[in-house]
């Protein structure tokens, strides 16, 4: 459900690792773990399948492999190419009786955003705002298959849509973000993206979904000498019901989960070094398109991390 996404990282100076120049580029890879077996219904744990032994466990293993060009200190271009190794264990999917796991992984779904900031950077060195228009190609694999350990034997089938690699439709990224120094050595800082994917379904029957991520909270240089900073925020991400455009049919698992989201930056120079864990502390499946409630499991935390370079 979760959505993979860009986080600001002011640093431990502020301004000073915000803009991008013009003609400059940035290189930066991002990766990205989650552990899901806590099953919940609407907003209520479902604690019987981890006491019966059979809970769905996804391992998801995501490397985002980003280029970023300013084209005016202004507006920059970024192509971003997502790779996914994931594995999903579960016992309905199989003979029901023994726990076997499917993999799936690769290139996932290209994404390519352009992004503009409303003031000018000269100027406005503590705060300012930008928004970001983009699309996403679908490049990864919608229909990768594994084997499901049935009774009679093993039947090659397609894995679960949540471990796909793709979606299999074309989408629209629209982002938005902001910072604004708020008291000596310390940002407030706002990002948020939403993944607008007008396809109904692909041909396999999966929907092809939006979905979305806000963040929030404080940046502080705490050790400013040495590019050292902590931030502490808030964080929604998810999969909505319906979409904005088009149908909504097919399979999906709707819901939401809430976080707390620590994290720790250092700048030196020309390059910056990002780690978070942002913490459950709310999950939500939701109805689907058909008022239906089902169970979907989420992760207890996620673990971040970026390294970025400008040169």
């Amino acid at each position: 459900m979760a959505v993979r996404c860009g986080a600001l990282s002011l640093g431990a100076h502020g301004e000073s690792f915000s803009y991008l120049g013009k003609g400059q580029w940035q290189g930066s890879l991002a990766y990205r773990w989650l552990h899901s077996d806590r099953h919940f219904i609407g907003g209520r744990e479902q604690p019987q399948r981890q006491a019966q032994g059979s809970e769905v466990i996804n391992d998801v293993h995501t490397f985002d492999l980003t280029a970023t060009y300013g084209v005016t200190k202004r507006l920059s271009l970024s192509l971003t190419l997502p790779f996914v190794h994931a594995n999903r264990s579960s016992l309905y999917e199989h003979d029901r009786t023994n726990r076997h796991s499917m993999q799936a992984g690769g290139l996932s779904d290209v994404r390519l955003v352009g992004n503009f900031w409303i003031l000018s950077p000269d100027k406005y060195t503590n705060g300012n705002f930008s928004f970001g228009v983009g699309v996403k190609a679908p490049t990864g694999d919608y229909k990768e298959t594994d084997y499901r350990f049935r009774p009679t034997g093993p039947v090659l089938d397609y894995v679960d849509n949540s471990i796909q690699p793709g979606d299999g439709g074309w989408g629209v990224l629209v982002e938005a973000l902001a910072f604004q120094k708020v008291f000596d050595k310390t940002f407030a800082y706002w990002n948020a993206t939403y993944l607008i994917n007008p396809q109904n379904t692909n041909s396999i029957g999966n929907s092809v979904w939006d979905s979305y991520l806000m963040r929030g909270g404080l940046s502080y240089a705490l050790w400013p000498s040495k590019g050292l900073a902590l931030s502490l925020g808030g964080r929604v991400e998810g999969v909505p019901p319906e979409d904005a455009f088009g149908e909504s049919e097919g399979r999906r698992r709707p819901g939401f989960a809430v976080s707390i989201e620590p994290g720790l930056t250092w700048t030196h120079k020309q390059t910056s070094l990002s780690l978070s864990a942002p913490v459950a502390l709310y999950r939500n499946r939701q109805k689907n398109y058909q008022d239906r409630a089902g169970d979907a499991a989420f992760a207890d935390f996620l673990i971040l991390s970026s390294i970025s370079y400008r040169f």
